[in-house]
């Protein structure tokens, strides 16, 4: 096997929580392939999880000898360092990654949670703020349409500001009551904020949604992969596992819905055929790993 069919082979592993098989894998990528900081950035990951520190952050700092422009190892290295309580340390591999993405939130959004842990509440509330501001400057709030809104929601959604998600997702269905994006992605944040029953509402008129539009395009892959997403959600895991395989029948190189699949033999407990769907995905698209 090359490197690169090691490395995808430890990202399906490292996905599916077999984290020491793949450590095993990483390990075989880079002896091929020693100096590639994308590897060794998923080897510290993978060590993290093993709860092997000292051995996660000398995998980081290798990558960061190699390429030490990635702001999201500099963010990984901080919250490895916080785990440590290594704090004056962290706080600077923060700073080293925001002054690499100052525009991007979610860099601010981890040092915010950061600062949270160590109780400089006032410092941690500054960045929270920056990270929303960072996400409305992208936005011309006078002209927005639906999908527009819908994306800010999904973007409020990965700094885990869901209330501010969840308005953004009312204005996309007040201008598009069938978005089914912003039904299903409003159904999500309301189960994050504990709302169980008005989300599975939600999660409901969301698949209605993509079966209206199936019927009247049910050769379009992505309304089978949505559908798939949705019904996921729902725990009907035999509904979605037939959304995904019809959305992979239309298009065998749909990354996503091989994840999907994956991750609903995942929860049914059918590991290996989980780990057939997942390098399946990577094979064709080994930008998967960034989900990592």
């Amino acid at each position: 096997m090359t490197s690169n069919e090691w490395y995808n082979k430890g990202v399906a592993l490292h996905e599916l929580k077999r984290f020491s098989e793949a450590l095993d894998a990483y390990n075989k990528a880079l002896e091929i392939n020693p100096d590639n900081a994308k590897i060794l950035f998923s080897k510290g990951m993978v060590l993290k999880n093993l709860v092997r520190y000292d051995e996660a952050l000398d995998a980081l700092n290798r990558s960061l000898q190699i390429n030490p422009a990635d702001a999201k190892t500099w963010y990984s290295k901080a919250e490895l360092l916080l785990g440590l309580m290594q704090y004056k340390e962290a706080l600077d591999a923060y700073y080293r990654a925001i002054s690499l993405a100052p525009e991007d939130p979610e860099v601010w959004y981890r040092r915010g949670m950061a600062l949270r842990e160590m109780k400089a509440y006032d410092d941690a509330m500054d960045d929270f703020e920056t990270a929303i501001r960072l996400y409305e400057k992208s936005y011309d709030m006078g002209s927005m349409n639906a999908s527009e809104w819908c994306k800010k929601g999904m973007g409020l959604c990965k700094i885990q500001s869901y209330q501010e998600a969840i308005n953004a997702f009312n204005r996309a269905l007040e201008l598009n009551p069938a978005n089914g994006k912003a039904l299903y992605n409003k159904g999500v944040a309301l189960r994050w904020l504990g709302k169980h029953e008005e989300a599975r509402l939600y999660l409901e008129k969301a698949v209605e949604v993509f079966d209206t539009k199936i019927k009247a395009n049910p050769e379009n892959a992505r309304f089978w992969y949505n559908k798939g997403i949705a019904l996921r959600d729902l725990e009907k895991y035999n509904e979605a596992l037939e959304a995904f395989e019809r959305a992979i029948d239309i298009n065998p190189s749909f990354t996503k819905a091989w994840i999907g699949k994956g991750i609903v033999y995942d929860r049914v407990k059918k590991h290996q055929k989980a780990m057939e769907a997942y390098e399946r995905a990577v094979d064709i698209n080994p930008i998967y790993s960034d989900l990592l």
